[in-house]
């Protein structure tokens, strides 16, 4: 399978020193999972070629269990966006969320568009990584109505570049607004039209969507589901919107969608809500995008690998969480068939 030559072109030779991670084989990491080396993974998974590899469980809990994946539940918002778009509910990213909102405030607020909060780039004073921000999440958690928080946010400092692109500050609250335009654009519920539209189609069932006090669907993350389901979902994208022989969402929003729009690290870039970083093979490195949240939960897709590896794992708010996850992503993949043709760099 071929898929997005810009990602695979992500397989760049990384210097090891980038990352520094133990070279477990799998058997070597279930030891160290058993013995609390990686704090606490839940769940390892993997499928290639559409066919499962193995899915294994860590915490004691039944199989099928959902945990909490927090932020990397972002990456469906993209999702939903991109199956309104193609719906007609939505015209394009262009469009300006104001409207949806029912907020006009005047500039720069009234020029926010649905590309901005998918870039994590809009002119909202929301940053996520600075307690200090206004719009930091856990001050939009101790609200009742997230909505009017997210409303009520002061703009920052901003400017947009020569491509009009302004600058990245990650923001669930502007994710969370995403989900009231889809919800406004569509008449349906966030959960209930991300259900009918792409759990269904998938056979995903038993999702259970973080709510405010009011009752809001938070679209900007905090969903517990299986890894049954995450495996599905990364099929999903990485068959360019394409299950079970229909095309669920167009090949062109995928591509929009994971294509990198700003440059976080040497080796890390972000999209549309979605996250570009190569990952240790036998071979090299190897382009990925993938779903990430706190904790160390990472859905990765590599196209080189034709493979889905999802770690579902609550190590929540420890420094080394993705340090872990991307420890057993790279063992992960040292464990499926190499493939023949597109080769690591």
């Amino acid at each position: 399978m071929r898929f997005l030559p810009a990602l695979v072109a992500l397989a760049i030779a990384v210097p090891a020193a980038a990352q520094p991670l133990p070279n477990y084989d799998m058997e070597e990491l279930r030891g160290a999972i058993a013995k609390k080396d990686l704090g606490k993974i839940a769940v390892l998974a993997a499928e290639q070629g559409g066919e499962r590899v193995f899915i294994e469980r860590f915490d004691g809990e039944d199989a099928g269990t959902p945990v909490d994946i927090r932020s990397a539940g972002k990456s469906i918002t993209a999702l939903a966006v991109g199956a309104a778009i193609a719906d007609g509910a939505l015209v394009d990213t262009q469009v300006t969320v104001w409207p949806y909102l029912g907020r006009p405030r005047g500039e720069p607020w009234d020029s926010i568009t649905v590309g901005d909060l998918l870039g994590m780039s809009s002119a909202l004073d929301c940053n996520d990584w600075d307690r200090k921000s206004p719009g930091q999440e856990e001050r939009m958690y101790r609200t009742r109505v997230w909505r009017d928080f997210a409303l009520n946010l002061p703009a920052r400092e901003y400017e947009r570049d020569a491509q009009g692109e302004g600058p990245f500050s990650y923001c669930t609250a502007g994710v969370f607004l995403l989900g009231q335009v889809v919800e406004k654009a569509t008449g349906q519920r966030f959960d209930t039209y991300v259900q009918q539209r792409i759990f269904d189609p998938l056979g995903i069932e038993g999702v259970v969507w973080r709510t405010s006090r009011s009752g809001e669907m938070q679209s900007g993350g905090q969903l517990t589901i299986g890894a049954e389901a995450l495996l599905k979902i990364g099929r999903l994208v990485l068959d360019k919107g394409r299950w079970d022989g229909e095309q669920l969402i167009p090949e062109s929003w995928i591509r929009l969608m994971v294509a990198p729009r700003h440059q976080l690290g040497q080796h890390v870039h972000y999209g549309n809500l979605w996250w570009s970083t190569p990952l240790r093979s036998p071979r090299g490195y190897e382009g990925a995008v993938m779903m990430k949240g706190n904790g160390g939960n990472i859905v990765a897709l590599v196209p080189t690998y034709d493979a889905v590896l999802v770690v579902q794992a609550e190590n929540y708010n420890r420094e080394d969480a993705e340090r872990h996850a991307f420890t057993a992503l790279t063992a992960m993949l040292g464990a499926l068939e190499v493939p023949e043709g597109i080769t690591a760099e």
